[in-house]
């Protein structure tokens, strides 16, 4: 069985969380494609790569993720996460990571992927797409509190300013900007739990499976 469940939307409105959740209810294989924006975003960085990005660039990046000794807490930082977004407009990157997901998607057993283009670029043909959002204040906070542990020397309101930044790039970019598709269900996190969000997600899918 092939079904694939594409939930996008904006950085800290919970859509990672609810993403692992629900592929742990259905038994889905997950794939958190903005994980594969900010290894690309950090290979640039440590090897001071500053101007053209090549295809060999993008595929070195990749291996890092299957690197046992490489740690992901080198990508949870707000540095990391603006240089993703920034980079992440480069054709050449999108057009590689792109086939790298919907070869994901495609897997037998049923597959959920989070990110911000993917019930509209990736995966159009999606069998359900959610788009998650929350208020800014409350998007800043959960990063804060996410980023905590790695970073004593984080500020709120910096933390803010950089969610404003990145929604604009996101939602801005020529190459797949960060738009909900027409299609898709839309869930605010700003007020509920997200178990309370995993409900509402459980209960569309379950909705879906039994047709």
């Amino acid at each position: 069985m092939k079904f694939i469940v594409a939930i996008d939307g904006t950085a800290a409105s919970g859509k990672g969380t609810l993403a692992k959740k629900t592929a742990n209810h259905f038994g889905f294989k997950y794939l958190d494609t903005g994980i594969l924006y900010r290894v690309v975003a950090y290979y640039l960085k440590s090897s001071e790569i500053h101007s053209e990005i090549s295809k060999q660039n993008v595929q070195d990046s990749l291996r890092l993720l299957f690197n046992k000794d490489f740690q992901l807490s080198h990508l949870r930082n707000e540095e990391i996460s603006l240089k993703a977004s920034i980079i992440s407009k480069n054709k050449i990157v999108r057009d590689n990571l792109l086939t790298y997901q919907r070869e994901f998607a495609m897997q037998e057993g049923g597959t959920v992927l989070d990110g911000r283009d993917i019930g509209t670029v990736v995966c159009p043909k999606a069998d359900v797409k959610i788009f998650v959002d929350a208020d800014i204040e409350i998007r800043a906070k959960r990063r804060y509190n996410q980023y905590l542990k790695h970073d004593s020397n984080l500020n709120l309101s910096d933390i803010i300013d950089d969610l404003t930044k990145r929604d604009y790039i996101d939602k801005n970019r020529q190459l797949s900007p960060l738009v909900s598709a027409k299609d898709a269900y839309l869930l605010d996190t700003s007020n509920i739990t997200s178990d309370d969000g995993l409900k509402k997600i459980i209960q569309i899918i379950s909705r879906k499976l039994e047709k």
